[in-house]
């Protein structure tokens, strides 16, 4: 099977490594001491932002550093999300991610090839954005801190479930708590830095646009 390009898409959206790339890929997870207090007021407006949203789209430009073969892949396209677990990513290079609530497809136009999985849940589906359908309950997954004094809009996220597939989510917010950027650190040192600009929130989008339809010809790799 020709495996390749969407073995990169996959990579593309799991890569632990949505970012702090734009000036070197030297990105370290490191560890935030424990004594660093969290804003609560910063929290608190990033989860009154996200939990009455009921759906958004963006543009989103993703880089992904990948400390195995030291190298750092770019992504831009389009972003679209409603809840509850709705999603679409379409980048520019012809690759998709869709997930109508029930199935994930990461499919590459490149290749001609989709992989079909079964939904359960955005953690195990590796998918950064995916994390502001679930941004309105911060501290219930998450313990918060801030890893530079002085700016309340970036938090540190780390996972309060043992075995999470992500070390670390550093978050950057504006005033009013909607997020701009997002760090992803994974456990093997890779991160995914993830900008979002031209965001527009409570279009009522339909439902259908989550909905993959599978273009002819187009080979269907079941996971």
């Amino acid at each position: 099977m020709r495996r390749a390009t969407i073995g990169i898409l996959l990579v593309a959206a799991a890569a632990s490594a949505s970012y702090a790339l734009d000036s070197s890929p030297a990105v370290t997870a490191a560890a935030v001491p424990a004594s660093t207090a969290a804003p609560t007021d910063a929290v608190a407006a990033i989860e009154a932002h996200y939990r009455d949203l009921v759906d958004l789209t963006a543009k989103v430009v993703q880089k992904n550093f990948l400390k195995s073969v030291d190298k750092t892949q770019t992504f831009d396209g389009s972003l679209a999300i409603k809840k509850p677990g709705k999603l679409r990513l379409e980048y520019t290079n012809g690759q998709v991610i869709a997930i109508d609530g029930k199935e994930a497809w990461f499919y590459s136009k490149k290749s001609a090839q989709a992989v079909r999985r079964t939904f359960k849940d955005f953690e195990q589906a590796n998918i950064p954005v995916a994390f502001l359908l679930g941004a309105g309950a911060i501290r219930q997954d998450f313990d918060v801190a801030v890893p530079e004094a002085g700016k309340p809009g970036t938090l540190d996220l780390v996972p309060k479930r043992p075995g999470a597939a992500m070390k670390k989510l550093r978050l950057h917010a504006d005033d009013t708590g909607r997020i701009t950027q997002m760090i992803i650190f994974d456990r093997s040192g890779n991160t995914s830095d993830i900008r979002f600009s031209e965001v527009k929130e409570g279009l009522g989008l339909d439902d259908q646009q989550f909905r993959f339809k599978v273009p002819k010809g187009t080979e269907v790799i079941e996971q």
